[in-house]
């Protein structure tokens, strides 16, 4: 590639993309006051998007709420 770079997401934009709050994994860590970039990465990569978790359980309820109505 010619003058290309490619450039990593910050822990910041992940927890904005994952829908969590600014800050959320940026927690106090073996005596620190913050957390390394990789922890933070780590505890994002094993989490749920809240808004895709959102979105299923709407979806759920609807089905539930359909199949009450229908006996």
């Amino acid at each position: 590639m010619n003058g290309l770079t490619i450039r990593r997401l910050t822990p910041l934009e992940c927890e904005r993309l994952q829908g969590f709050p600014d800050g959320w994994t940026d927690i106090p860590w073996r005596g620190r006051e913050h957390a390394p970039d990789g922890p933070r990465y780590k505890a994002l990569g094993n989490s749920m998007a809240v808004p895709v978790m959102r979105w299923i359980g709407e979806g759920i309820q609807l089905v539930e709420e359909a199949a009450e109505t229908t006996g």
